[in-house]
């Protein structure tokens, strides 16, 4: 097997294990939360829901454009409209964070990032390897 393959999975596999954590940690956030509380969301909520609808949007669109970057910026500039409209409907469902989902947020932008890195990391590798050929 060539190693951009498995260093691709590797990449792949490390994605899904944060994946995992994010949600974990989500559903334990949740447990301190009385029932009234738990039917409302914190306040972002709806905006996160919306730029990543519209990143796929923007992916999807890239190709048209013949460039990926262009059609995700794109598609965050979509998703800010999509997710700024979904947070003023939702608006009565809409609490302040806790504590806990704030220090949440904190070690999810962190271990985003460092997954981040990671990839940018190994996809460095793996062209600096395939100019090398």
């Amino acid at each position: 097997m060539q190693p951009f393959i498995l260093i691709s999975i590797l990449v792949f596999a490390l994605l899904i294990l944060w994946l995992l954590i994010v949600v974990a940690i989500a559903r334990k956030s949740n447990a301190g939360l009385d029932l009234v509380d738990r039917e409302k969301h914190p306040k972002g909520y709806w905006m996160g829901w919306g730029i990543a609808i519209g990143i796929a949007i923007g992916a999807a669109l890239g190709p048209i454009f013949d460039n990926f970057g262009v059609g995700i910026g794109i598609g965050v500039a979509i998703g800010a409209g999509i997710g700024a409209s979904l947070e003023q409907k939702n608006k009565d469902k809409i609490r302040p964070a806790t504590e806990e989902e704030k220090k949440m947020q904190r070690w999810g932008v962190a271990l985003g990032g460092l997954v981040a890195v990671l990839a940018l990391g190994v996809i460095l590798l793996i062209v600096l390897f395939l100019q090398t050929r």
